[in-house]
């Protein structure tokens, strides 16, 4: 009897040993993944979505705890996106930019903080450029018709009224009554190079508002902003478009919580007699611009800034552009000409830019 006693208290005591061994493996395991890079659970779910908007594809995928209050979170997203769409497009008969540019010649138009912050900015931004970044030159924009059924090589005497020299001295900005005026008539503002720039900024404002610790990447089409860092703390390898080669990445580069902004020859164009005319205007020349650059990268914190000079940079040719980058704190570039060199500014070794 006794013997069976002892035989039963041993097998418990091993069945014991067995499942706090088991637990004790399971901690083991679940912390070796976790120094591995394995995604913890608490941050295991995981939700992407894309819409249209801006005249270009927008993608949010974020990671949190629950997918469906990620889903809730980027459906809402892409709500404030539709918002700034009515807001900011020039392609929107509807929108508050469209009817402002009905009658800003006529008369001064009260617009939205909004609106009026962003011109604002981009009139900040043509003098930081030297008049390369021009949001005066939408009805330029109109008769090339890039990425429309309507694109076509207008002829010089059609573009020649809608030459910027200076086309934002004639955007007048009152801060006191809140409007916006245009002195001339050839004057229609297009807020292309910087709305999706805004956009992204704002977005990733929501999501910070809405979620405890974010992680996550908005791709904007071209436009890229970084939440955070990944899921096992280390940074998002983004990748930069090959130009000559879209299919493939160029380089890439690792960043934190950064946004990675790229305009390229390659994004939207058409061909024409073996000539390529894509969708970066000019303001000088009112044809495409040609002085050098193909694609133009800008890494900063801020996705209008980054968007802004993207733009500005591609118009500018590679040594002005190199010589503003180098001028203003906490923006980087890459920048690939024509015959694909490559030129970066002074601090992109701190983003482990690797050419591909």
């Amino acid at each position: 009897m006794k013997s069976k006693i002892k035989l039963a208290a041993t097998a418990v005591i091993l069945v014991i040993i067995a499942v706090a061994c088991t637990v004790l493996l399971k901690i083991i395991n679940k912390n070796a993944d976790m120094e591995n890079g394995a995604v913890s659970t608490d941050e295991a779910a995981k939700y992407s979505l894309t819409e249209e908007h801006f005249g270009t594809i927008l993608t949010i995928t974020l990671y949190g705890s629950s997918e469906e209050k990620l889903k809730e979170v980027i459906e809402k997203s892409f709500g404030e996106c539709e918002r700034l769409e009515n807001i900011f497009s020039a392609k929107l008969k509807d929108s508050e930019l469209s009817k402002l540019n009905e009658k800003a010649a006529i008369e001064p138009v009260e617009v939205s903080d909004e609106l009026f912050y962003l011109i604002k900015e981009a009139l900040i931004y043509n003098k930081l450029s030297e008049g390369a970044l021009d949001v005066s030159i939408g009805k330029l924009i109109k008769l090339w018709a890039i990425g429309t059924e309507n694109q076509r090589v207008p002829d010089m005497e059609e573009l020649k009224p809608y030459i910027a020299v200076n086309g934002c001295d004639n955007i007048i900005a009152d801060e006191e009554k809140h409007t916006i005026a245009y002195t001339a008539d050839s004057v229609d503002i297009d807020l292309g190079a910087m709305a999706k720039g805004y956009a992204a900024d704002r977005i990733k404002e929501f999501i910070c508002e809405h979620m405890e610790n974010p992680k996550g990447i908005l791709d904007f089409g071209g436009n890229i902003m970084t939440i955070g860092e990944k899921t096992d703390g280390s940074p998002w390898n983004v990748g930069i478009t090959n130009p000559k080669e879209p299919s493939q990445v160029y380089a890439v580069v690792s960043v934190k919580d950064k946004c990675v902004v790229t305009s390229g020859n390659y994004e939207r164009y058409f061909m024409e007699d073996g000539v390529r005319y894509h969708h970066i205007i000019n303001p000088f020349t009112g044809y495409p611009a040609d002085e050098g650059i193909i694609s133009s990268t800008i890494i900063g914190d801020n996705s209008i800034e980054c968007d802004a000079l993207s733009t500005a940079c591609y118009i500018m040719g590679v040594d002005k552009a190199l010589k503003l980058i180098d001028s203003i704190e906490g923006v980087e570039a890459v920048f690939i000409d024509d015959e694909g060199n490559t030129h970066t500014s002074k601090g992109m070794s701190q983003y482990n830019f690797v050419v591909r």
